[in-house]
């Protein structure tokens, strides 16, 4: 998204599977949200941990995909 000069802030758990609503505030802090429509977090991880904790979301959207081709190995 950086590439496209849309404004990011990288977030570290710190060894966490997930975000938190205070890691997410904290975050804030280095965005100037003057003008900002979507927000958007992305919290990565196992589909079930980060779909439990509340960030102050108004809406959630799970994106998921598989990969291509043979995977019988």
């Amino acid at each position: 998204m950086a590439k496209f000069d849309v404004p990011v802030v990288q977030i570290v758990t710190n060894g966490g599977c997930h975000l938190d609503a205070k890691l997410v505030q904290d975050a804030l802090t280095n965005i100037d949200l003057k003008g900002i429509q979507l927000l958007v977090i992305e919290n990565v991880g196992n589909l079930v941990c980060p779909a439990n904790y509340d960030l102050g979301e108004h809406i959630k959207v799970v994106v998921a995909s598989t990969t291509e081709g043979d995977d019988n190995h």
